[in-house]
């Protein structure tokens, strides 16, 4: 369907032989863009962004848990190569990261589950647990230390390593299952998302890994002219005539408005329960079942 070709469309339920001028300056291309932004997460532009991940040598590796009491302070001197560290706790106190930058304090009161900590180090580095307001009983359960080229990965606090899909694909507009790849198959393990970034923790196998995107929905505009196709599948296409029809009169014929409007629904309920069906039906048959 091209954009001449929705304007005729919606011109007929408006019992016109075309659109006039005032309605196509007034709206059309903005009720356009709006409603492809409705309809693509029928059938969404995906894409698939590979890239490699190599986990960061661990400076500390002989590192063993450490108990903590009340009153005590723990020191764990970190390399002079590690720009980076990562450090997970459990129980109640402040972690200061004190390195060429002064004293960095990270509070914390776990109860019983765990807190992680991850900074880049400038110079050389030391951490010191202790006590915070409500005492410093806790375990120190893994303090591990990386050198410059895994700090340039670490994700704040995580200790993740991040892989930004927008340096790669800047119309990333959200994951989309299976999200993540690993050998051609959905990847089990361990990650997550932030914004445009898939995050990995640094154990995870080395390895070429696939983000699954779903990509922005795509524009039109006034430039584009008549013979411009529709940036959506077919019968996706189908549903606009309405829908962009009660855009268009919403103001001037809200019952007409109301009326193609609900027609639209249906049409998109009934849409939507067939693609369900496909999907499935296909990954069965993928299946082998």
């Amino acid at each position: 369907m091209t954009v001449g070709e929705l304007q005729a469309e919606v011109a007929c339920l408006g019992f016109e032989t075309r659109l006039n001028d005032e309605a196509i300056r007034r709206g059309f291309i903005p009720a356009l863009n709006r409603g492809i932004a409705e309809l693509d997460a029928l059938s969404p532009r995906t894409a698939r962004v590979v890239f490699y991940h190599r986990p960061p040598a661990d400076l500390l590796p002989s590192f063993s848990p450490i108990r903590k009491s009340s009153g005590e302070i723990v020191t764990v001197s970190l390399p002079e190569s590690a720009r980076a560290f990562a450090a997970r706790v459990s129980g109640t106190g402040v972690l200061v990261l004190r390195d060429g930058r002064g004293d960095t304090r990270f509070p914390f009161a776990t109860g019983r589950r765990t807190a992680s900590f991850c900074r880049k180090v400038e110079g050389s580095g030391t951490l010191l647990f202790v006590d915070g307001d409500a005492g410093g009983d806790c375990d120190v359960l893994s303090v591990r230390a990386f050198d410059g080229d895994a700090a340039d990965g670490l994700y704040d606090e995580s200790g993740y390593l991040s892989y930004r899909v927008c340096d790669e694909r800047p119309d990333f507009f959200a994951f989309h299952p299976p999200f993540v790849e690993y050998r051609g198959a959905p990847y089990a393990g361990e990650y997550r998302t932030a914004g445009d970034a898939l995050l990995l923790p640094a154990g995870t196998p080395a390895g070429e890994y696939t983000a699954v995107i779903r990509l922005a929905p795509a524009t039109v505009s006034d430039a584009d002219g008549s013979d411009a196709a529709i940036p959506l599948d077919g019968a996706v296409a189908r549903l606009l005539p309405e829908l962009i029809a009660s855009y268009l009169w919403l103001d001037d014929a809200p019952d007409k408005a109301r009326f193609y409007y609900e027609i639209y629904l249906r049409k998109y309920a009934a849409l939507r329960a067939t693609l369900r069906l496909f999907d499935g039906d296909r990954s069965v048959r993928g299946n082998g079942w």
